[in-house]
Formats: structure tokens, C-alpha cells, sequence
């Protein structure tokens, strides 16, 4: 007897529908979605009104915000205050590890061929850039803006740290560039005469250039025969400050600078744990914000195979 008065389902859907027909357009009340002209227009009005003035406050913190900034430079550059080094090629092992047979090219080829693409880079670089041949000695010019070359085939090209050799791998004498990282307006200083580094002292400190040294680390020289580093002075004064930022032309002129360092071992088929440090007045660790302590350095596990 109940069932009977039940509605169908096509009669539920009917009235559900003249329900929804009715709140979008309520004939009777003069009101759709709910509200007559009047609430429209006033809710049109409060929301008009906020989001002009939401608009007007953000309008005015952005104008305020590139009061504070130049198109020339970083605003903020404390960040890191002197740059770390960085070497190519860098293996994708966890650890900072090359490791080799230096009588199979399979071997190496995975070290060799981030270094010959960047090479090729570089002499590409200085066929197209405008950067300018600036004077020996490490001098910078006096106009800023000006962008010394840095002509990879020079630096590297009387020593074995070069494609035509595979960089010293299939010699078993490996290479590896070094540079430093970019830091926004860092220029390098010279030591005071009474301040050089001893272990820098006899192995031909030049003025107005970054020494680039490298050792077995906690000194084991047995293991290490010699390090032979293209340029020998090292990284000159003239390729600093990097003003790089917004200006398109600099960055792409601009190219990092480099040192070749060639290994020997005496001993193969042996890990060697080796450190590479950087040398000027003013890289010390800890002088920018995100600094951490630790010096300007890295490490590498290298390990040359015979057999």
C-alpha cells in the first residue's frame, strides 16, 4: 500500500528539475540564482571594490620592489662570498671517483668526452664572443665592462691536457680542468708579501694570479709522482670581478676560466686519495651568508689501471 504512493523515479527527476528551473530564474519573486538586481548589484560593488583595491596594493609593492633592484647587478650578493672550485669532468659516482684502464678506451671515454665537449665549447666561444685579447700579467682593464678571452688552445695546447691525446688518459696520466665557481663582483687579491703559503712559495707563486695546487692528501708524496698544471701560474686577475646579470651580451662572452692538471702516479692499480686547493688573500671560507666552513677545495679518489 506504501509503494503505491511512491513517487517514480522520472517524477523525482521532474520535480527536481522545476526546482532547479526555478532558482535560475524565479518568474514569480523577479530573482535569479537567488537574488534580485538589487543584491546582484550590490554584491558586484563589494567585489568590484575589493579587487581594485587588492590590485592597487600589489601594484604599489611591485613598484616599491624594483625601487630596490639595477638591472646591472645581483641585489642580494652576500649569499656566497667566495667562490668554491669545481672540476670536468665530474663522475656521477657519489664519491669524487675516476677510475680507469688506461690501455682500454671504453674505460675512460665517459671521462674524456665531457672534456672534449667542453673544450669544443670553448673554442667555439672564442671564435664568436668580443671578448677582447687583454695584456699579460694578470692585469684587468681599466674599463669594467670589458671581457678578457680566455683561448683554451693556449692555455692547454703545449702540454698532453688536449683531445688529440685524450687528455693524458690513454697515457695514464690523466688531466682534469679546474675553475671556480661564479661569484657576482669578487675580485681576487694578492698576499702580502710576509703572507704567501709556503707549500705555494716553491712552486712558482706569480702576483696577480690565483694558485692552483694539488697534493695526496694527508701527504702521502710517495704515491704522487707530480702534478704538471696548464697555465703554471695558475687562474689570472684579468678574467675578474664576473658582472654577469642581466646583461644578455656579458654572459654570453663571458667564459669561466680554467687550469689543466695533469697526474702521475708511481703507483697503479691503487686508490689515491688526492686535494686540489685554490690561493689567494681573500678566498677564505665563511664570508657570505650561506658560506660554509669548509676551504676552497676538492677531492678526488683516483685510481689508473694496468691490467
Amino acid at each position: 500500500m506504501g509503494k503505491e504512493n511512491e513517487l517514480t523515479f522520472l517524477q523525482k527527476a521532474s520535480i527536481q528539475w522545476n526546482s532547479f528551473r526555478k532558482f535560475l530564474w524565479n518568474s514569480e519573486e523577479k530573482t535569479v540564482l537567488g537574488r534580485n538586481g538589487k543584491s546582484w548589484a550590490q554584491i558586484s560593488l563589494f567585489y568590484l571594490v575589493f579587487y581594485a583595491c587588492l590590485a592597487i596594493f600589489w601594484a604599489i609593492m611591485l613598484i616599491v620592489f624594483l625601487q630596490t633592484i639595477t638591472e646591472d647587478k645581483p641585489k642580494w650578493t652576500s649569499y656566497i662570498g667566495t667562490p668554491g672550485l669545481y672540476q670536468i669532468p665530474q663522475p656521477e659516482e657519489k664519491l669524487n671517483m675516476i677510475r680507469f684502464n688506461m690501455n682500454n678506451e671504453k674505460s675512460y671515454e665517459k671521462y674524456t668526452k665531457p672534456m672534449r665537449k667542453l673544450y669544443d665549447q670553448y673554442v667555439e666561444n672564442m671564435a664568436n664572443s668580443n671578448a677582447v685579447n687583454c695584456t699579460d700579467g694578470g692585469v684587468r682593464p681599466d674599463d669594467r665592462d670589458t671581457i678578457c678571452e680566455f683561448d683554451i688552445e693556449e692555455a692547454f695546447g703545449d702540454g698532453v691536457c688536449n683531445p688529440e691525446n685524450d687528455f693524458g688518459y690513454k697515457l695514464g696520466t690523466p688531466c682534469i680542468f679546474i675553475g671556480l665557481n661564479r661569484v657576482w663582483g669578487w675580485e681576487p687579491e694578492n698576499y702580502d708579501k710576509d703572507d704567501v703559503p709556503r707549500e705555494i712559495v716553491d712552486n712558482g707563486y706569480m702576483k696577480n694570479f690565483i694558485t692552483i695546487g694539488c697534493e695526496v692528501y694527508k701527504d702521502v708524496s710517495t704515491q704522487l709522482n707530480n702534478t704538471e698544471i696548464s697555465p703554471k701560474a695558475g687562474i689570472s686577475f684579468k678574467y675578474y670581478p664576473y658582472l654577469g646579470a642581466a646583461n644578455d651580451n656579458y654572459k654570453n662572452d663571458y667564459v669561466s676560466p680554467l687550469v689543466a692538471v695533469r697526474f702521475s702516479l708511481f703507483k697503479k692499480n691503487t686508490e689515491v686519495r688526492l686535494v686540489c686547493k685554490s690561493y689567494a688573500a681573500n678566498i677564505t671560507p665563511g664570508t657570505g651568508l650561506f658560506d660554509t666552513g669548509f676551504p676552497s677545495e676538492l677531492r678526488l679518489d683516483l685510481t689508473i689501471n694496468t691490467k
